[in-house]
């Protein structure tokens, strides 16, 4: 009887250490996967996820934390601004990459920054110590890439939608037309037009046989074009200056040498 009680807590015990081992194994791995170590050994963070950023600056040494390009600095606040020196700054084209920069005066300081931006609030630990291994920072923005990249095929799709029952849904604005279109009859498309980003080649009814579709480099040179066929319609994955539509001779079954249909933008 006294085994069995003893051995029961015991169990219980396990049992709990294992679950709490799990859960820091857990923690760990989401920290880990929150930030990365980019090549130039800066640190960079994933915005908006857990762990909180964190710079550590050596005392009269300068950090840099990079900020979104295109975002632009509102307001600085720091909570030990007496031994703690601030800055802003710019890189890239135009200064559009916003920087801050942070020196600490003395050793074991810690405080936290706090930056507003246009786009963003960024809430970051500061600390000084005798060395720092990435005295440079920045971020990544998973949510906000994940919101684009669901935006941009949700766009897709209705543009499809639209190709399909024969009514491209396009801005008066976007919508470019401007294509002279020469060759052979047989080939010709009924509209051609682009939206700044695909070109949409139409017909009525598709022709027989099915031509490729190879843009044309300024030199003369031939490459092939990404696009798909949606219903009578083609869509290029691409806005090029010109695009030569090519019929293969060994696809055509009479015999006929190549033809073309010349689509060039005016």
């Amino acid at each position: 009887m006294r085994r069995t009680a003893l051995v029961r807590p015991l169990i219980a015990c396990a049992a709990a250490v294992v679950l709490t081992v799990g859960a820091a194994g857990v923690n760990a791995h989401r920290a880990a996967a929150a930030t990365a170590i980019l090549p130039d050994g800066s640190l960079r963070y994933d915005y908006g996820r857990r762990p909180q950023p964190v710079l550590v600056c050596q005392p009269q040494f300068v950090c840099d934390i990079v900020l979104d390009s295109g975002e632009t600095v509102l307001n600085m606040a720091i909570g030990d601004a007496t031994r703690w020196v601030i800055a802003g700054g710019k890189s890239g084209a135009g200064g559009a990459t916003p920087h801050v920069f942070v020196k600490p005066t003395l050793l074991d300081l810690e405080t936290n920054l706090v930056i507003t931006t246009t786009k963003r609030v960024y809430d970051v630990t500061l600390r000084s110590a005798p060395s720092a291994q990435h005295p440079h920072i920045s971020f990544f923005y998973p949510d906000e890439d994940a919101a684009a990249r669901a935006a941009a095929a949700e766009h897709e799709r209705a543009a499809l939608d639209a190709v399909l029952a024969g009514t491209p849904q396009i801005a008066v604005d976007r919508a470019d037309t401007k294509y002279k279109v020469t060759g052979d009859t047989g080939l010709l498309p009924d509209k051609v037009f682009n939206d700044g980003a695909r070109t949409f080649v139409q017909w009525k009814m598709l022709p027989a046989e099915l031509p490729d579709v190879v843009g044309i480099n300024k030199d003369g040179t031939l490459v092939a074009a990404n696009f798909r066929v949606v219903g009578s319609t083609y869509i290029v994955d691409s806005v090029e200056p010109n695009f030569d539509l090519v019929l293969a001779a060994v696809n055509d079954r009479h015999g006929r040498p190549e033809r073309r249909v010349l689509i060039r933008h005016q």
